[in-house]
């Protein structure tokens, strides 16, 4: 019996692939939102995963204007949670924007599950302007 532990402790170490449970592994969620402005729209798609007891942002995407790429602007992302009655922004970024933007969230940007948390993104080409929000929950 003590062979037997002591050689899948050693696979183990040896860098033996451990496979994780269904019950452990992240659930990934996409989710997107649209906002008009008269003919101006702007659309923010966001990624996270649900791992313990944390929504990890994973990164997020916008495209804006009549038509992708021909508008110049500025676009904005916040993602915040309320706890009781308190706001908390855990990242916030804005930037210049051709019609197309992707944001990359560093890892430690996360929402605790017990809150309801939100991504809003406001776009503006100096002409009109929109925000769309996903939910975080």
């Amino acid at each position: 019996m003590k062979t037997a532990v002591k050689a899948a402790l050693v696979a183990v170490l040896a860098g033996a692939t451990v496979l994780v449970s269904p019950a452990q592994a992240a659930t990934i969620v996409q989710r997107t939102a649209l906002c008009h402005a008269g003919g101006f729209s702007g659309t923010f798609t966001l990624r996270y995963e649900t791992v313990g007891g944390d929504h990890r942002m994973l990164g997020g995407y916008t495209t804006s204007g009549p038509y992708i790429g021909d508008v110049a602007g500025t676009v904005s992302l916040r993602i915040s949670y309320r706890s009781g009655s308190t706001t908390h922004t855990v990242y916030s970024q804005s930037s210049a924007t051709t019609g197309s933007t992707t944001f990359t969230m560093p890892a430690a940007t996360t929402v605790p599950v017990t809150s309801m948390g939100t991504a809003s993104t406001t776009f503006d080409n100096g002409a009109a302007s929109c925000t769309a929000t996903v939910p975080i929950s």
